[in-house]
């Protein structure tokens, strides 16, 4: 098995050029030269036997295959960093700790901006937030809470709804002012769209949207690809399409007008966020008091709509 992977040196390199979406921010992440990052990327190749950056374009870009390998790359590292953020939960007991799995757009967008009121309102308590980076959030060893995405049902349990989720075309302002005025999902259509690129063909993106607006969805080739909601936001942020929003992703930066809604066309979901825990958490005091605190916060939150 180990001689077919390639360096993990290689694989750093490459998924912080594909993060960054720039040679030049994934050399200072890692402390090496823009000249060391290329080599990498370049033994990679070599290894792998296929061009993973299209160096034609500026800046290099990922191609389809390197888009495809770094989901793979994003998975596998995720993984791993979700075990040890398990083991290291177990080991150091969990009487006054609660361990919380939910995906990286959720946790980075929703979850964590709130943690700091249950904090103030429970200082005794740690919380350990374990991310996915795609997929479904787990129930294993060591996790308390899973928050995840869909209809409610699972094999391993049955989550509460936290929320549902709402779609809404969200963008920039100096993007708006720049390709405005977009007056509805057609015109919506024609613009540079942002994807993310996720495994799970049930995920609802832009194909989705359109279909429940009875819109015809444009090719997937004209717009921007990314692998997870936060490189997606931040190219949002910095004006460079329109983002298909989440209630749960965008909803707060919509709220403090970092990001606003394209048009005012949304789609409500049936699916949405739940709350699910863990068979031996259940009788847990300080999970059954958190997930009241969850639910009571995601109650009160503003409507997702134009602002």
């Amino acid at each position: 098995m180990w001689q077919k992977i390639p360096p993990l040196r290689c694989l750093k390199a490459f998924d912080a050029v594909a993060r960054h979406n720039s040679i030049t921010r994934a050399a200072s992440e890692e402390n090496v030269s823009q000249s060391a990052i290329s080599q990498s990327i370049t033994q990679l190749e070599g290894l792998l036997r296929t061009r993973l950056l299209d160096r034609s374009l500026r800046p290099a870009t990922l191609t389809e295959q390197g888009k495809a390998f770094h989901r793979v790359v994003s998975e596998a590292f995720g993984r791993v960093a979700l075990e040890v953020d398990e083991l290291r939960a177990v080991n150091r007991g969990t009487k006054n700790t609660i361990s919380i799995s939910c995906n990286l757009g959720f946790a980075t967008y929703w979850l964590m901006p709130r943690l700091s009121e249950y904090s103030l309102l429970y200082p005794d308590i740690t919380l350990n937030v374990m991310t996915t980076y795609q997929g479904a959030a787990e129930l294993r060893p060591g996790v308390d809470i899973a928050i995840r995405f869909g209809d409610g049902q699972w094999p391993d349990a049955v989550g509460d709804l936290l929320f549902q989720e709402v779609l809404i075309p969200t963008c920039s302002q100096g993007f708006l002012q720049r390709n405005g005025p977009i007056d509805g999902p057609e015109s919506v259509a024609r613009q540079n769209l942002i994807y993310v690129d996720v495994s799970d063909p049930s995920w609802p993106d832009w194909t989705t949207y359109f279909e429940n607006l009875g819109v015809a969805s444009p090719s997937r080739s004209k717009g921007s690809h990314f692998s997870n909601y936060v490189q997606a936001v931040q190219a949002t942020l910095a004006g460079d399409g329109i983002m298909l929003g989440w209630r749960s992703v965008v909803g707060d930066l919509v709220s403090t007008q970092q990001l606003v809604v394209a048009v005012d066309a949304t789609v409500n979901l049936t699916s949405g966020y739940h709350v699910l825990v863990s068979r031996q958490s259940k009788t847990k005091k300080t999970t059954v008091d958190f997930v009241a605190w969850l639910q009571k916060i995601a109650s009160e939150a503003p409507e997702f709509t134009q602002q």
